[in-house]
């Protein structure tokens, strides 16, 4: 009967914090106004958070890209560049969507090779969210024993 039933890892609030801060932290050092947010596997706020100078509302692409994200398991810019760009079809598709936010920064948390949650960030160049959401999943990656995240 086991094959009756998927079990769903999320990633715990704890965790969530810490990746939180650190992807605060890394948007601070680069001098990014930026909402960054973690979510679980399902992409639903676990944990938000924006720097004193982002835009009360900077949050919401956060978490697009963070929902984008987990349900994938890979990073948003990966896609981007390894499967949405070559696939006419599928860039058609995805980008009717308005609820799809496929722009770099938004990143996996993985465990044991399966998302758990995702990290998204929005504020700055597209770059520099890519940047700050790494050093968030990188973070979790510390707490759980795991290699960083790949973009």
């Amino acid at each position: 009967m086991s094959e009756a039933v998927r079990i769903q890892r999320h990633v715990t609030y704890a965790a969530a914090a810490e990746a939180l801060a650190a992807g605060l932290a890394k948007a601070a050092e680069l001098g990014v106004n930026a909402g960054v947010v973690v979510t679980d596997a399902s992409g639903e706020i676990v944990a938000a958070g924006r720097t004193d100078g982002a835009s009360p509302k900077v949050w919401r692409g956060g978490l697009m890209k963070a929902t984008a994200a987990a349900g994938m398991g890979r990073s948003t810019k990966e896609f981007l560049e390894k499967r949405l760009t070559k696939d006419e079809v599928l860039w058609r598709a995805m980008s009717a969507n308005p609820e799809t936010f496929l722009v770099p920064g938004g990143v996996p948390l993985l465990f044991e090779g399966k998302s758990v949650g995702a990290v998204g960030v929005s504020g700055g160049h597209y770059d520099d969210d890519t940047t700050v959401a790494e050093a968030a999943a990188a973070r979790f990656a510390e707490l759980v024993g795991e290699v960083g995240p790949s973009s």
